[in-house]
Order: structure tokens, then sequence, then C-alpha cells
């Protein structure tokens, strides 16, 4: 983004001299939308679009019957958590690579619906972003996928 305003911001009179420029648009290229590391909040792709895009190792149209589901998914953890999607999605991205560190193999949308999954119905008093971080330190304690959601959820709820 910064070069793309030291291009629009840096060009003076010139552009206005040529006028026989076939094209006036600046192409701002870049890694497809799918291949994101991070998602910024001026990235022009929604949330369930990039995670499916990633999923699919393609960039996906936003109509996309997984774009969808991711959408629907990221309503579910945005009503359950004190995030927004954007963050929900980042941050999911960003356990999934912490995990795949250690080899141990979860994709975003799983830790999204699983994660989702420990608060029930209600909200949780904590932030997805606060939740992935004592997930993560559970797996790192040895606890697999199924022992570290039920600690969670005995954690959230002890009458479980």
């Amino acid at each position: 983004m910064l070069a793309t305003l030291a291009v629009s911001t840096g060009c003076g009179d010139e552009a206005a001299d040529d006028a026989s420029s076939t094209s006036s648009t600046v192409v701002e290229t870049g890694p497809s939308p799918h291949r994101l590391e991070w998602l910024k909040q001026t990235d022009a792709i929604a949330p369930e679009q990039w995670l499916a895009s990633r999923e699919a190792g393609r960039d996906l149209d936003l109509y996309d019957p997984s774009v969808g589901a991711m959408r629907r998914a990221l309503d579910v953890a945005a009503a359950r958590f004190r995030d927004q999607p954007r963050m929900i999605a980042n941050r999911a991205v960003q356990l999934e690579e912490m995990l795949n560190e250690k080899n141990i193999d979860e994709r975003a949308p799983a830790i999204i619906a699983t994660l989702s999954e420990i608060p029930g119905q209600t909200r949780y008093v904590e932030s997805f972003a606060a939740l992935t971080q004592q997930y993560y330190n559970l797996r790192m304690e040895g606890l697999d996928r199924a022992q570290a959601v039920d600690a969670l959820k005995r954690q959230n709820d002890p009458n479980q």
C-alpha cells in the first residue's frame, strides 16, 4: 500500500503531460489473495473468501459455496467471541502456523470450528485470541485436540 501511495503521490505533473498513455490504472502487484499471510484491515478481500481461498490453494469467487460455508463459520465464531471475523481469521491462521511449526497439522477453518464449540451457544467471556493461546498451550503440554477441547470446556463450564 505504501508503494501505491508513493506511486500515486510521487507522479507529479508527468501523468498530466502524458496524455498518450494507454492506461491510467495503477495495478498493484502483490501476492494472490489466497497467498496472503495475514489479512490487513485495508486488504480488499473478505475474511471468509481469504480463508476459503487459502484452503483451496487458489483464489475463489466470493459466491463460491466454500466461501459461504466459511462465512457461516466466522459468523458463529463472531457471535461467540468478542472479535470481528477478520481478527478471528488472522488468529486461526496464526495458530495453524504455530502448530505446524511443532508438526501438528490443524487447518485454520477446523480451528475456528473447534474453538467455537467450546463456549456452546453462549457468548464467551474471553476473546478468540485468548482462547487460541490457551489451546496452543494445552497442545504444547502434550494434549491432543480432543483433550485440549475438553480441558477448555471444563474451564469454561466446570459442571461438564
